[in-house]
């Protein structure tokens, strides 16, 4: 009895100090939970504590102000779950508060919707952990809320303008392999992304670009970036598009970002560029030639008809300063006459060749119907003028180009065609004025001068591709037409220019 009593009294002993052991550990836990509350007031973080059992929400003062809660006094859970968080997302944070109440999950990270001060609904990661316990199933789930919604806009922009461009973008390693390419690598190269991104820049090049390429990718092996390098990449169907690379290493992350920028259409501008200078320097040398052979034939005009002729009548003259000596003076006379009559022709000839009056004085189809006339008399070609629609008053431009482009026509075919019959057919249409000059010549292939990629081969030398510039500059057209089994048909089509652009 003396055993029991004894044992039982240390039984009760040992419950008492148990008892004043754990109350003492409740008060410490429960006076440092208070702390915790009161720090939170002051943390300019969005900061959330959940104090449990009673499950009461404390609130940081920044993440109040966010929420738009005024009052400090702590809310139930299901009143912020009501109040601040989307119905299907309840659910989800509620079990996640349950599992670290429960001691299944010492830290939970989710994301959810919470409607802000606002109004709006923002898309919140909140990372959740408990502090510790206070004994009794008590204690604090401490969690921060982090606004996503703005990072998120940024994501979505970034992939969007990187999906939207039209310049080919790309996040590739150092080996030269595209870890990330944009839509525009499948629609320019059209490779899917998989085949884009299974081969190496190396291997994407043009065979004989390939070594720039191995010297530019050893250059950002080396973190020096690679600036507007011109490479032709392949394509799906084996065919090559130029690209201009760029792309720019990060060594400490082993990345490379990569632009590139489709210049295959600028590249054909150069080419062409090129071949209408080479066509230039020729046609340049071809008129100097030209001048060089007008002059000299203008030169013997003057010197073997205008100057004989001249001294001709003026020896003549000289005789009828003795006319005791003459047997008929009067013959003399008109001998000198008829030279001078000749002379005088001659030079109204040639002023017409060079520069018509009647283009000014009468008109254009007066001046083509008289050039047609001075083509068989002088040349020797059957040439006739046909006159269609009523005529109307042209700008000098106007009249001056189609003039010149039909003289140039006609020397064309009786140089070059081999033609006996040629026709200059003159239009006046409701919206157009049309030059058309027909001929039966031995005529040419047109494909195959089209063909030409060195030289443009348009006929006629630098009088015809002078025309062809100048109508383009008033927005006309020159057409050519003709096969190599004979016959050939150059038209030049202007617009009719209104009022205001004659004033222009």
């Amino acid at each position: 009895m003396i055993l029991m009593s004894l044992l039982m009294g240390c039984a009760a002993g040992f419950l008492v100090m148990w008892g004043f052991l754990a109350l003492r550990g409740w008060l410490w836990r429960r006076r440092q939970q208070q702390r915790m509350l009161l720090d939170l007031r002051s943390l300019n973080l969005p900061l959330m504590m959940i104090e449990f059992p009673g499950d009461k929400i404390h609130f940081s003062p920044v993440l109040r102000q966010d929420l738009g809660i005024e009052s400090v006094t702590p809310m139930t859970l299901e009143q912020a779950l009501s109040d601040h968080v989307e119905e299907r997302d309840h659910d989800r944070i509620g079990e996640l508060v349950r599992d670290i109440k429960s001691g299944k999950h010492v830290y939970r990270e989710a994301e959810f919707k919470v409607r802000y001060a606002d109004g709006r609904w923002h898309e919140v990661e909140i990372q959740a952990f408990r502090l510790g316990t206070c004994g009794l199933r008590a204690g604090v789930l401490a969690a921060t809320l982090v606004d996503r919604t703005q990072s998120r806009v940024i994501e979505e922009e970034r992939d969007r303008l990187f999906n939207l461009s039209i310049d080919l973008l790309a996040v590739g390693d150092m080996g030269g392999y595209m870890q990330q390419v944009n839509p525009a690598w499948v629609r320019v190269l059209r490779w899917s992304r998989d085949d884009i991104m299974a081969q190496s820049f190396i291997d994407l090049l043009h065979e004989d670009d390939r070594d720039r390429g191995r010297q530019a990718q050893a250059e950002l092996e080396q973190g020096m970036p690679v600036r507007d390098l011109e490479l032709r990449t392949m394509c799906r169907d084996g065919s090559h598009r130029w690209l201009s690379w760029s792309s720019f290493p990060l060594l400490e992350r082993r990345t490379v970002f990569t632009v590139a920028r489709d210049i295959t259409d600028r590249k054909a501008d150069e080419k062409q560029l090129q071949r209408y200078q080479l066509r230039l320097q020729q046609l340049a040398s071809q008129l100097a030639t030209v001048e060089e052979r007008e002059n000299r034939r203008l030169a013997e005009i003057l010197h073997d008809t205008l100057a004989q002729d001249i001294f001709a009548a003026q020896a003549k003259l000289s005789l009828l300063k003795y006319p005791e000596k003459l047997e008929n003076p009067e013959e003399v006379l008109q001998g000198a006459a008829d030279i001078l009559a000749h002379t005088s022709e001659l030079t109204r000839s040639l002023t017409f060749e060079l520069f018509p009056p009647a283009l000014y004085e009468v008109g254009l189809d007066a001046a083509l119907e008289w050039l047609c006339r001075s083509i068989r008399k002088t040349r020797g070609l059957e040439c006739a003028f046909s006159l269609k629609g009523e005529p109307i008053d042209l700008p000098q431009d106007m009249r001056t180009l189609m003039f010149q482009g039909a003289r140039e026509l006609l020397g064309n075919v009786f140089k070059h065609a081999k033609a006996t019959v040629a026709e200059v057919s003159l239009m006046y249409e409701e919206d157009s004025i049309v030059v058309r000059v027909d001929d039966d010549g031995c005529g040419f292939d047109l494909p195959s001068l089209a063909g030409d990629d060195d030289v443009d081969q348009t006929p006629g030398g630098f009088g015809l591709f002078n025309i062809r510039e100048r109508v383009g500059q008033l927005s006309g057209d020159l057409s050519i037409e003709s096969s190599p089994h004979g016959g050939s048909r150059v038209t030049i089509t202007l617009p009719h220019q209104h009022d205001e652009d004659i004033q222009e």
